[in-house]
């Protein structure tokens, strides 16, 4: 398994690490689809499937559904391991990910599918806001998409929250640092495990 960096190519897909309903430990498949120009941000979209173990092969990866729609991510890892790429996808094409369709509202613009539109303040509320997100806030927002507090179509709202939830937790950052090494450490016998059947 590679690290996830700024190598990272269109249709990688790499693990989040994750906290489900009931307190399990695991992670959810996210997919790599560009990064918006000019240094905006790394594109990708989260899936809704809760994983324990890695899927067998890149066909057994579900991407039927989406837990939230696409963000624009960093990259850069601050507090916790750098996560890894479970797959390479080299036939991955933008338009599996409907990228005509994604949306995502800059001040008084509207990014949709490469092509910015104007957009007025009232539509704003609308789509996904152009936040960057930092690697160990994506654990937040997925937690709160996992625990069901926020719909998939819903946008990330910090006071919409359980004061337990919120990033600036203390509580609940220990628990994604938490969450974020104990993949990693699993990450590595996954990887041994692949090298053994090889």
């Amino acid at each position: 398994m590679k690290l996830l960096n700024a190598s990272v190519q269109p249709g990688d897909l790499f693990y989040i690490p994750a906290i489900d309903q009931t307190g399990d430990y695991g992670f959810v498949i996210a997919r790599y689809i560009e990064l918006i120009k000019p240094n905006l941000g790394h594109l990708i979209e989260v899936f809704s499937a809760f994983h324990t173990t890695p899927p067998a092969c890149l066909e057994d990866v579900d991407t039927s559904s989406r837990l939230f729609r696409p963000v624009m991510c960093s990259l850069a890892f601050q507090l916790i391991p750098r996560w890894k790429i479970l797959f390479s996808d080299p036939s991955y094409d933008k338009s599996r990910s409907g990228y005509q369709d994604i949306a995502i509202a800059f001040e008084r613009e509207l990014w949709k599918g490469g092509i910015c539109l104007p957009l007025e303040d009232k539509d704003y509320p609308a789509y996904e806001d152009a936040t960057c997100w930092r690697m160990h806030h994506l654990i937040f927002r997925v937690y709160a998409h996992l625990a069901g507090l926020l719909g998939p179509n819903d946008a990330y709202d910090y006071h919409s929250l359980p004061a337990d939830q919120r990033v600036d937790s203390p509580e609940a950052q220990a628990r994604v640092i938490d969450v974020a090494a104990t993949i990693d450490r699993l990450s590595r016998s996954w990887q041994i495990s692949r090298k053994a059947k090889a």
